[in-house]
């Protein structure tokens, strides 16, 4: 096979409830929201939210269905240049915590990832998936 993985499209996530879902990751997190009206026009089966030009699908399941999250996680690049140190992304979780965010127990630590090793915390979305928060 003569082609190669040059980087990645979007990601689909199920969710159980979209607004919630838009409310985490766009209204807390500041994501921008795409192809709502596309979703609302029954033209795609899901609502995206943006991370460098990487899409997140956020698609709807129905009401009753439970979703095993398990060992599923996302990892969100934050870059600020405010945030630097442990400090300053222990704040970040303070006031995450404050508008009703889990944020998982003995959070910030330094973790390593696709651009080495920096702080970073697992919060929890609305559906309990894992949310890596991780500075950059």
């Amino acid at each position: 096979m003569d082609i190669s993985v040059v980087d990645v499209d979007h990601v689909a996530i199920r969710v159980t409830d979209l607004e919630r879902a838009l409310s985490f990751y766009h209204d807390l997190l500041g994501m921008e929201i795409r192809d709502r009206e596309r979703f609302e026009a029954g033209e795609v089966p899901y609502v995206a939210v943006v991370a460098g030009g990487r899409h997140i699908h956020l698609v709807p399941t129905d009401e009753d269905e439970k979703i095993d999250v398990g060992g599923e996680h996302i990892c969100l690049l934050l870059r600020s240049k405010e945030m630097e140190t442990e400090g300053e992304i222990e704040s970040l979780l303070s006031e995450l915590r404050e508008r009703g965010v889990e944020v998982e127990e003995d959070e910030p630590y330094k973790r390593y990832g696709a651009y080495g090793r920096d702080w970073a915390a697992y919060v929890r979305d609305p559906d309990g998936r894992r949310v890596e928060l991780k500075l950059h």
